[in-house]
């Protein structure tokens, strides 16, 4: 079962807080699960433009009748699948580099002399988590509201270890997958300016009295002399 935490962003981020963990959903519910080979399904908030993800974690569980072991280059780190490539732009802010660190509860699963991590069963560890400050930022969204706009996929590859002690060869692969929806309606075209009607500035009236004023008196001087 999967557990994250979506938190306050520091101040330099300026967002604000959120906490909650995923809700399971079936995989059945949502094509895009199908279409991406995931194992166990999640549904998460609608996400707005400038929306941040940060504070990711992913929890290995074992609930099967045999003990777990995890080679570390089995694993693939998690990505982010855009759903809606026209109307959404996200990044990993600050990158790619150093986004993923494994936890220290994890490395304590670790054996010097099998050169393997361990998980008996019935046990649970948080073995993956965002390193602090690295998030994912919602660039632009304009996907209609509700619509799926972010899959989170979380890989996992494991052996069992049998009851003999043999490990077996395949890997048992397990694709944890969290849905984002936009939280936004279709942005409306802005309306053409309308033209605004010819004005005389005020100079030009003011000039114009003054011209008028020095004619009749200069007329009236002349007709005079």
């Amino acid at each position: 079962m999967k557990k994250a935490i979506f938190s306050i962003l520091p101040l330099l981020l300026l967002v604000t807080p959120s906490y909650a963990g995923y809700s399971s959903i079936e995989c059945s519910s949502e094509s895009v699960f199908v279409e991406n080979s995931c194992t166990a399904c999640y549904n998460w908030w609608d996400k707005a433009q400038w929306d941040y993800l940060w504070l990711l974690s992913d929890m290995w569980s074992n609930t099967s009748e045999f003990k777990k072991i995890l080679y570390k280059e089995d694993q693939v780190s998690p990505e982010m699948i855009n759903l809606a490539w026209s109307d959404v732009v996200w990044n990993q802010t600050p990158g790619k580099d150093g986004f993923w660190k494994n936890t220290d509860d994890f490395e304590k699963l670790y054996s010097e002399d099998e050169e393997w991590y361990i998980l008996n069963q019935w046990e649970s560890v948080t073995w993956l988590q965002s390193a602090l400050s690295y998030a994912y930022k919602l660039e632009k969204n304009t996907a209609p509201k509700w619509s799926n706009v972010w899959l989170l996929v979380f890989p996992l590859s494991v052996h069992n270890v049998l009851q003999d002690g043999e490990i077996t060869i395949d890997n048992i692969e397990h694709r944890e997958c969290v849905l984002y929806k936009s939280s936004e309606n279709e942005v409306k075209e802005l309306e053409e300016p309308k033209a605004l009607p010819v004005t005389w500035p005020a100079e030009y009236l003011l000039l114009f009295i003054i011209a008028m004023m020095l004619t009749y008196w200069y007329i009236k001087f002349n007709t005079k002399s």
